[in-house]
């Protein structure tokens, strides 16, 4: 097919290649302005600037009348543009551009605005009276940075809220076109689970990375401090692979830190802040997925052969060792559950991987990250019975990435769906019903993320209680538009 260049409303085209409206190629694609964030010598990131695209317009008209309202159709156009852009409302004013093929290949810019420059002397002797109705000027449209492909539909995946075998909690995309980021829709409905929502993306390399840790598979288990009011009444237990009761657990297992009373009495219990062991899970240096990430953890917390609510002084904390660098959760750090005995997707905090930087030419060391059990009764005096039991259980762990793009929605009733939406001019994440009808603006915190440009793996978590996660599925469905600096 030929190729196209032309200014298009919703309704009404004007083709720059036709015989009224005739653009002398090329056209000038100045290259958008960009603004730079530098840090040192390193660029942390840009901004891409509106744009000027023009060119050489001949405007034909059967009379000098004809002239007069071609001309003046082109004006219309121009001011429309204007307007739907400063009052956000119609449709939007683009330049469809091609250089080759078919009409799928469209590039459109949307036009912010736009000037029709005519020559000065159009109104001068002998052009008018001669009833030559023609005239060559220049157009000159402020558009848009980045020009978008048509949108692209990517079939539905069903994910589930763990990684075990087949089950995994990502969906990969691949072939994404154009060189920057595509805006996305990404459509998310949970077979049940409500509360909170985690989704995030990783892309290119980095998104092969494991970061996704059974609880089972800790390397050790590492006694603290016995939370034990006088004394050491208390003894010291942990289980790698527990399978006690655990069927509603990733592949049945967990990992359990447990301080028992067996001393044949009643134990006082400390009244502060205390770690009492904890989790190592080790990430060999070699290993290590770089970047930002939030560290999420199913857990939960029980205090066995007791029915008081001292279960509500049990914690986790994140801490980790890497090198000689280290930290220790303290005071204040620590992430307390909701119920007793009932699975909960905390989320533990955030860390950078590797915590410190390593120079090039040298091995980093293994990370450990260490999830600690917390015991912290606030200052009130607590005993425990004889046989009870202060448990810690962890049945996975998830390094959620964030450097790329991710949106944690809370306050999610059963049967909400999500969207989270970088297309429209108003970008957002929204509730939907049943029938996808948009009820409400989510509560969330991140933002609206595209996709690409290299291919991307998309994550997904759901709270959801006391159930097998890999029976909870999250259905998938993305759309994009990709977008591109040139044609």
């Amino acid at each position: 097919m030929a190729a196209t260049l032309e200014l298009f409303d919703g309704s009404t085209t004007i083709n720059f290649l036709g015989t009224t409206y005739r653009a002398t190629l090329p056209v000038d694609f100045d290259p958008p302005p960009v603004a730079t964030a530098i840090a040192g010598t390193f660029l942390r990131g840009l901004t891409y600037r509106p744009r000027t695209i023009s060119f050489d317009l001949t405007v034909t008209g059967a009379s000098l009348s004809d002239l007069r309202t071609r001309i003046r159709d082109l004006d219309a156009m121009l001011v429309r543009a204007q307007e739907r852009q400063a009052l956000a409302q119609g449709t939007l004013v683009v330049l469809k551009v091609q250089l080759g093929n078919t009409d799928t290949d469209d590039i459109s810019y949307r036009v912010l605005m736009g000037a029709h420059t005519l020559p000065r002397d159009l109104l001068q002797e002998p052009k008018l009276s001669s009833g030559f109705a023609s005239v060559r000027g220049r157009l000159s449209l402020l558009c848009e940075p980045l020009g978008r492909l048509a949108s692209v539909s990517v079939a539905s995946d069903t994910l589930e809220n763990e990684q075990d075998g087949a089950n995994v909690n990502y969906m990969d995309i691949t072939g994404i076109g154009g060189v920057e980021a595509a805006l996305a829709q990404i459509k998310i409905v949970p077979s049940s689970g409500s509360g909170k929502l985690w989704v995030a993306r990783r892309s290119g390399s980095r998104r092969t990375d494991d970061l996704f840790l059974q609880g089972e598979e800790e390397s050790s288990i590492v006694q603290g401090t016995t939370p034990d009011g006088a004394g050491s009444d208390l003894d010291f237990a942990s289980n790698g692979a527990d399978t006690t009761n655990f069927a509603i657990t990733s592949a049945g297992l967990v990992a359990s830190l447990a301080w028992e009373n067996n001393s044949g009495g009643l134990q006082s219990l400390k009244t502060t802040y205390t770690n009492t062991g904890y989790f190592a899970y080790q990430i060999a240096g070699g290993s290590l997925p770089r970047g930002l990430f939030r560290v999420l953890a199913r857990v939960k917390v029980d205090i066995l052969n007791n029915t008081s609510n001292n279960w509500q002084h049990m914690a986790f904390a994140l801490g980790y060792s890497f090198g000689a660098a280290s930290r220790t959760p303290a005071d204040g750090d620590e992430v307390r559950l909701a119920a007793d005995a009932t699975w909960e997707i905390l989320d533990l905090g955030e860390i950078n991987i590797p915590p410190h930087a390593i120079p090039d030419g040298f091995t980093a060391p293994a990370l450990e990250l260490r999830i600690y059990a917390v015991w912290d009764p606030g200052g009130a005096s607590v005993t425990l019975g004889n046989t009870e039991d202060l448990v810690w259980y962890i049945d996975y762990l998830f390094l959620l990435p964030i450097d790329e793009g991710a949106v944690i929605v809370s306050g999610l009733a059963s049967g909400d769906r999500v969207l989270i939406d970088s297309v429209s001019d108003t970008p957002g994440v929204y509730v939907l019903n049943a029938s996808d009808v948009v009820q409400k603006f989510a509560s969330f915190v991140g933002r609206p993320f595209g996709l690409g440009p290299e291919d991307t793996r998309l994550y997904a978590l759901i709270q959801h209680g006391n159930s097998d996660p890999s029976t909870i599925t999250l259905t998938v469905t993305p759309t994009y538009v990709p977008r591109l600096v040139g044609v």
